[in-house]
């Protein structure tokens, strides 16, 4: 693969670096202009979207937002000045932003759902470039619903009764106590990757949309990450092994899980009074807590009825996805007893 050409050294670059650590406003307006252009992994979930913003995080000529996800974009800023969001974001997820950084990375996957956060990270770099991954529906959500559970935004095992409850939960009616977003819960809607595919495609500009098939990623991953960084401009850093996805996750405790998931008011106080160090501290005990908590669940298996359901439900919006890409995805809605 090509290897993109180092940029001239920029005669600020040591105003930058002075940027991201908190420089006096009136360096706003010169830096930006310096700083490298920014790319969104927008989703959709379970679709590989962790894997691909792992790889890319690796990559050194790369700064990748942590957290993975930030949903920065998700938030009204409107009445802020563009340059001090700017600022905000930087100082927030990239406060280790390289001086050879080529590209600044975000894996937000809500905002392949809201076109109006598109529209806010063209307006906070007009450059912006956006990486979409989509899955086979039915597998997708079956890793979707086993994720919810385990976030305990569901709590509805099996998956044909969370399907069902879908109306009742767009009334407002059976949503579990500890849902973060009742809309989390509309499964019909969270894998209509076709639509999502074609309103990001009309908001941003297909050309500056790439989009991964789940499918080549776990077949040929080094292809699909040197096509990633071909079009985000970054040198190949010759990577040839990636890890493997993640399976479905479960829990021992469901106790200890809801403490980790949805900490009591006291532990939020906590933090809000916590020093960077003390922090820090929480965060590691966090992370070791949800590590002994975690257990292997087994992939729930479809009833041929539930099967047929789906696979009826998306057949028109795969064949969208596939009018939209160029390539015929529709295997992923073949009825396997007419295959």
């Amino acid at each position: 693969m090509k290897t993109t050409p180092q940029a001239e050294t920029p005669r600020c670059k040591a105003d930058i670096m002075a940027f991201v650590q908190g420089a006096a406003p009136a360096l706003v307006t010169n830096v930006l202009a310096e700083l490298p252009p920014s790319f969104y992994v927008v989703g959709a979930p379970r679709c590989g979207t962790s894997a691909l913003s792992q790889a890319l995080a690796d990559n050194p000529r790369i700064s990748f937002s942590k957290p993975k996800e930030t949903h920065f974009l998700m938030e009204d800023r409107s009445e802020l000045p563009i340059e001090d969001v700017q600022r905000l974001y930087l100082e927030r997820f990239h406060p280790k932003l390289a001086l050879d950084s080529q590209a600044i990375g975000d894996g937000s996957v809500s905002y392949l759902y809201e076109p109006a956060a598109i529209r806010q990270a063209l307006a906070f770099d007009n450059r912006a470039k956006f990486i979409a991954s989509v899955r086979n529906p039915v597998d997708m959500l079956r890793s979707y619903h086993a994720r919810l559970l385990f976030s305990l935004d569901e709590d509805v095992k099996d998956f044909s009764q969370a399907w069902a409850l879908q109306e009742e939960r767009c009334a407002g009616r059976s949503i579990p106590k500890r849902c973060r977003l009742p809309q989390l819960l509309q499964y019909g809607e969270v894998a209509r990757l076709g639509h999502h595919i074609e309103r990001l495609f009309e908001t941003a500009g297909r050309e500056r949309c790439h989009v991964v098939v789940f499918d080549d990623f776990i077949n040929n991953p080094c292809s699909v990450y040197e096509k990633l960084l071909e079009f985000l401009g970054v040198d190949d850093d010759g990577r040839s092994e990636f890890k493997a996805k993640r399976g479905n996750a479960g829990y021992k405790s469901h106790l200890l899980q809801q403490f980790v998931m949805n900490p009591p008011p006291w532990a939020f106080r906590l933090i809000q009074l916590s020093n960077a160090k003390t922090f820090s501290r929480l965060k590691g005990l966090r992370k070791r807590i949800k590590k002994f908590n975690k257990a292997t669940e087994k992939e729930q298996e479809l009833s041929d009825s539930m099967r047929a359901t789906l696979l009826s439900y998306y057949r028109a919006d795969v064949e969208k996805l596939s009018g939209l890409l160029g390539r015929d995805l529709t295997y992923w809605v073949k009825d396997q007893a007419s295959a």
